[in-house]
């Protein structure tokens, strides 16, 4: 329960953050992408406060990467592959959990790759000259946007596929508990 809390709350700072940071800014583009000059002026005159918003957006996501990155490397290593090794030593493999055991491990890796991806737009954005180029730095949010909603796909995929192992683990044990009270 203490886990799942956590994992919310940070979630939900991050997504404040995001939605907050981006909104204002997402309100400036128009159907072909281009900023107007009164756009450009407000993203110029507000260029401080923006890369602070940016730099706080920064923090929160490190500390979210910090903490799921090692919430799914504990799943993996202190659930996950030691049950999966001990179906196989007790010579009762199991096919589905395998499978999903390789997804994971994938999915996790690709959470790495897309966070780091991420990581280094955002950064780039941030020591980008939002004051005398704001056309750049808009298209540079908008990348980094992008990225950052790969990002959460990633992580949505990695959660689905961590909801299935647990929901095969818990039909695993209860047809195992079955067989054991028919005996």
């Amino acid at each position: 329960m203490d886990f799942r809390f956590r994992f919310f709350t940070t979630m939900a700072a991050s997504l404040s953050v995001a939605i907050f940071l981006f909104a204002p800014i997402a309100a400036f583009a128009s159907t072909d992408n281009g900023l107007s000059d009164a756009q450009s002026g407000a993203i110029s005159q507000h260029c401080a406060s923006i890369k602070q918003s940016l730099r706080t957006l920064q923090r929160t996501d490190a500390r979210t990467r910090s903490y799921l990155g090692s919430a799914y490397e504990r799943a993996i290593s202190d659930f996950i592959t030691p049950l999966d090794l001990r179906l196989i030593n007790v010579s009762q493999p199991n096919a589905g959990l395998t499978e999903l055991h390789s997804k994971i491990l994938s999915a996790r890796e690709d959470f790495v790759r897309q966070y780091t991806i991420y990581s280094q737009s955002l950064e780039e954005l941030i020591n980008s000259d939002c004051q005398s180029s704001p056309n750049s730095f808009y298209d540079r949010l908008i990348e980094t946007r992008e990225k950052r909603a790969t990002l959460s796909k990633t992580t949505d995929s990695l959660r689905r596929l961590l909801a299935e192992h647990l929901s095969t683990v818990k039909k695993l044990d209860s047809s195992l508990e079955g067989g054991a009270n028919n005996e």
